[in-house]
């Protein structure tokens, strides 16, 4: 007996759309690898942020390949070679000597760093490694200061002050206007006599020295009567009574100076201060606004400018400060003149900038 087979079949429907997005998914899973394989390798990892700088160069989107790459040029650029201090003879029988300035690079991987850390629209600083000069100030022998660092690229103006209160009061606000900090050796009488104008200078972030107490004489007479050590003594003790901050320097009254008034200075700490440019203000007759903004025009990098409150000198002073800007030197206080650390490049022409990281 022939047996019938019969065949059962089910009919599926299927969504038309459902295929179309499983097709979809699989020829993207198939292309995905081709194209990561087929992207440059340094667009992959961390970017810097829209809008970051680094020493006016933008940096914005840069890969951490690209940007090390600039950085490292940069970094050719940025280098400071030490400089050790060193020891002059002078034509009166003083030595004197210059400061020491220690060498500094790029750190191009911390910098790196900063750059991938920054946040949109934000300068980096750079970050460096500091290279010591192997001959220091403090190892040589006293002598006096009379010019800075000339590898520094900036400028010390040192104001002395016995007189001229109201001259004084009108340097002041010029001085804060245009960014620019000075040293002041004041006699201790006058600081004496004005201890809220002394506080002023060092509100105003001025630095402060000694010029002597009573300047009836000057160093070398009191020398031969016994008198200088006292003189100076009494000086830095009004001075320091009044400010709160220890003083450092010794500049001595019309610039008199001798072996013996540079090791009277040092038995009491101080270091002795001159000038390398003077602007002779003191004499009215012969300094006219023109002669002192001619003597700002002569100054060179590590120059001490050495002025006094007179009205010329007012007259002329935020020209002088801007003439020293335009060639890029900052105004500094001596301190930051005789510091080993080096000014960052960058930072000079105008209100000096922060140090080393």
């Amino acid at each position: 007996m022939e047996r019938k087979v019969r065949a059962h079949f089910h009919v599926v429907r299927v969504n038309r759309w459902w295929v179309a997005a499983l097709l979809f998914a699989l020829l993207a899973g198939l292309a995905l690898p081709r194209e990561v394989a087929q992207r440059p390798a340094q667009s992959r990892g961390p970017r810097v942020a829209e809008g970051v700088t680094f020493l006016g160069f933008d940096f914005s989107g840069l890969s951490e390949a690209e940007a090390r790459a600039r950085l490292e040029e940069l970094a050719t650029a940025y280098r400071v070679v030490p400089v050790n201090a060193r020891r002059y003879g002078s034509d009166d029988g003083t030595p004197y000597s210059v400061p020491e300035m220690n060498g500094l690079e790029l750190d191009v991987d911390q910098t790196w760093l900063r750059l991938a850390a920054a946040p949109p629209n934000t300068a980096v600083h750079p970050a460096v490694r500091v290279r010591p000069a192997s001959g220091r100030l403090a190892d040589l022998p006293p002598g006096a200061i009379r010019q800075g660092n000339s590898e520094k690229q900036a400028v010390v103006l040192l104001i002395n002050v016995d007189w001229g209160t109201d001259e004084l009061m009108r340097m002041l606000p010029i001085l804060k206007r245009k960014g620019a900090r000075a040293t002041f050796f004041l006699s201790g009488r006058w600081a004496e006599n004005n201890p809220n104008m002394t506080r002023l200078i060092v509100a105003d972030g001025h630095e402060v020295g000694t010029h002597g107490h009573n300047l009836t004489h000057g160093p070398r007479a009191l020398a031969a009567a016994g008198r200088l050590k006292d003189d100076i003594q009494k000086s830095v003790a009004v001075i320091e009574e009044i400010t709160g901050q220890k003083v450092k320097y010794y500049a001595p009254h019309m610039s008199e100076i001798d072996a013996a008034i540079v090791k009277t200075a040092a038995e009491l700490n101080l270091q002795t201060v001159l000038h390398s440019l003077d602007t002779v203000d003191w004499n009215e007759r012969y300094a006219t606004p023109e002669r002192i903004l001619g003597t700002f025009q002569k100054a060179r990098a590590g120059d001490l400018i050495l002025l006094h409150p007179k009205p010329n000198t007012v007259q002329v002073l935020e020209q002088a400060i801007d003439l020293l800007h335009s060639r890029g030197y900052q105004v500094i206080t001596l301190s930051e003149m005789l510091s080993p650390d080096p000014l960052l490049p960058g930072q000079g022409g105008g209100p000096a900038g922060s140090g080393t990281d």
